[in-house]
């Protein structure tokens, strides 16, 4: 498990600092079992905005990434890390099964904090009258025949 950015390995670091938004924090990240060594494994990286998935093999490197609040499903069986996004299902595995628990309690606890606060009633907005109820003059104008001053 990483702490900090400052924690990985050299490349990895340099692209997970590229990919930080400014307003963005790491919180968490983590190497995956599915590389032939660990320097080409997956890194599974939690921030408080989002979850990176970083592999940097050779000169090449693949990203990819998912709003938490674009998370479908994600939990821990197993020592695998089992996640679920609109269009796609990825499962990792980790050597020490408690890191898929760290990364599902991270992805909760930030997930939760940017989920927006319960609507006022009062500040909700309603819909407009219905047109097909006004009369045929008010529907073209807006105003009803008792409001106009002709």
């Amino acid at each position: 498990m990483y702490q900090s950015v400052n924690e990985l390995p050299g490349r990895v670091k340099k692209r997970v600092g590229s990919l930080l938004m400014p307003d963005e924090q790491f919180v968490t990240a983590a190497t995956t079992t599915d590389g032939l060594l660990d320097r080409w494994a997956t890194h599974v990286v939690v921030t408080d905005q989002r979850l990176l998935l970083v592999k940097v093999i050779g000169l090449e490197s693949t990203i990819s990434g998912v709003r938490l609040d674009r998370l479908d499903t994600y939990r821990a069986a197993e020592g695998v890390l089992h996640l679920e996004f609109k269009y796609d299902t990825d499962s990792y595995g980790f050597d020490d099964p408690d890191t898929t628990e760290t990364l599902v309690d991270a992805i909760e606890q930030h997930r939760a904090d940017g989920q927006p606060e319960e609507e006022d009633p009062k500040l909700t907005l309603q819909p407009e009258t219905q047109l097909d109820s006004l009369d045929a003059e008010t529907a073209d104008t807006g105003i009803s025949p008792d409001e106009r001053t002709e």
